[in-house]
């Protein structure tokens, strides 16, 4: 019987120019866990749960997700120097 390795990805984590990342993640997983808690979703589907719910929530309160998406990524390069 031959046996497979699974090979699990590995991703690093990016730089952190200004030593804030590591608190930017708790909060996100503050957000998490109390959506978690709200919505009753597992682990593999809180993140993108999520972010559906908040374009439905953009759908409603005039605001365009997709500029709001662009925003956070242009965020996420400035804090990690990407």
């Amino acid at each position: 019987m031959m046996m497979t390795k699974q090979l699990k990805r590995i991703r690093r984590v990016p730089s952190d120019p200004e030593e804030m990342n590591g608190s930017r993640a708790e909060w996100a997983t503050v957000a998490l866990l109390e959506f978690r808690r709200q919505t009753g979703a597992d682990v593999g589907d809180a993140v993108s749960d999520m972010l559906s719910d908040l374009m439905h929530w953009c759908d409603r309160n005039n605001q365009d997700f997709d500029v709001e998406l662009r925003r956070a990524r242009k965020h996420y390069e400035d804090e990690t120097d990407a």
